[in-house]
């Protein structure tokens, strides 16, 4: 049984922290020991990355994700930036009228990537499971909020569980999957 998200993905800012790890098993062991929820299990996501022609958006430091997931069917379009921390999503019906619309308003593709993504629920976090052909496995532990004050606190907590949950911090990756595949 799937969980409904409630909280996990409202806020203004998300307090990530993405680790490699060599398999995602031990993880999913820790997870299922812990009580953790399930959201979403066995998605396929494909981002499809938006940009307007002189890039401004990257010069910037943000993002525009169209997130299509499968066979979950949801739709999200992702702004990411300026900053680290600052995410705001939204969920759409119908992926290919949003590519439509964005690209009538002057955006262009700059990419994609696809990934297999378990998300679970655990207290205040959101534990992603991935995994990317020709890149490896990754964890990443997040918690959305809308203090921005709050941040420091947040992301000593989000290493803390991360830690709980048996994940090193020698192994933070701290570049988006992007920044990875366009360094492979």
């Amino acid at each position: 049984m799937l969980c409904d998200p409630g909280d996990h993905f409202n806020g203004r800012y998300e307090v990530e922290r993405k680790y490699r790890v060599e398999a995602l098993e031990r993880v999913r062991e820790e997870l299922a020991a812990r009580g953790a929820a399930a959201f979403t299990l066995g998605n396929r996501e494909t981002d499809i990355f938006l940009d307007m022609p002189d890039g401004r958006l990257a010069g910037a430091g943000q993002q525009q994700v169209l997130r299509v997931m499968q066979p979950s069917g949801r739709v999200l379009w992702i702004c990411k930036g300026p900053g680290a921390d600052r995410c705001v999503a939204m969920d759409l019906d119908n992926p290919d009228k949003a590519l439509e619309m964005l690209t009538t308003l002057g955006f262009e593709e700059t990419g994609r990537l696809t990934k297999a993504r378990d998300i679970h629920f655990i207290d205040d976090y959101h534990v992603t499971l991935d995994h990317l052909e020709g890149l490896g496995s990754f964890v990443e532990v997040a918690v959305m909020t809308d203090d921005a004050d709050s941040l420091a606190d947040w992301t000593e907590r989000v290493e803390a569980f991360a830690f709980e949950l048996g994940l090193d911090a020698a192994s933070i990756e701290n570049r988006s999957y992007r920044s990875i595949l366009t360094a492979a």
